[in-house]
């Protein structure tokens, strides 16, 4: 399967408010935007399947891809593309969504050393989250930041597409792609950036 070269995530918590979350993700969709990731950390349960449904109708206008972190069980309920799991979410793929809802459905799991890489490929994701590769502040970090090296080591044991994670800035993008990731993950140098479009297009303009 292959996936775009950006996957921007982000959440409500990001956001000051709904309109301001909303407006930045349309526009960026409208720049070009065509893989988004919603990982929420503060929304109820009836507040994440209403944002979701939305994110959905939105990302569907633009036809760029829709994941949903750790709940495949809402990314099954609102018609997204897929879900990304954690390592602590890995059984999720078995309780809450024992059959993948359509067949293009995606799942991406989460590693940051070797040994995850091989528990998530037994359960034969599409793609691996590989990080982190800088320090972030978009995320509390429970395991040391891996650089470049966390790439070339895990594209060494499996040919999956390979998503990079963490604090990475356009200037690092280009080295990253070149190490073996399909994708660079970018929340915060997005987010936070005064031009979230131009900064996407930077991160995109190393994947050439």
């Amino acid at each position: 399967m292959n996936f775009p070269k950006l996957l921007y995530i982000a959440g409500s918590q990001d956001f000051t408010d709904k309109p301001s979350f909303f407006s930045c993700l349309e526009h960026l969709l409208s720049e070009g935007l065509s893989w988004f990731q919603f990982r929420d950390k503060a929304l109820s349960e009836s507040e994440l399947f209403s944002w979701a449904s939305e994110i959905r109708d939105l990302t569907s206008r633009y036809s760029a891809l829709l994941t949903i972190n750790d709940r495949p069980d809402i990314a099954a309920l609102t018609d997204a593309d897929g879900s990304h799991l954690g390592q602590d979410d890995i059984s999720s793929i078995i309780s809450d969504l024992p059959h993948r809802p359509k067949p293009s459905f995606h799942i991406g799991i989460s590693t940051h050393n070797l040994y995850e890489v091989k528990r998530a490929i037994i359960l034969a994701p599409d793609y691996l989250g590989v990080g982190p590769i800088n320090p972030t502040e978009t995320k509390t970090l429970e395991h040391a930041p891996r650089g470049i090296e966390g790439i070339i080591e895990t594209r060494k044991v499996t040919k999956l597409p390979l998503v990079a994670i963490g604090g990475i800035t356009p200037s690092q993008a280009g080295e990253i792609f070149k190490a073996g990731a399909q994708t660079v993950a970018v929340s915060g140098a997005i987010t936070k950036s005064s031009d979230p479009a131009r900064t996407m297009k930077d991160f995109l303009s190393q994947s050439r």
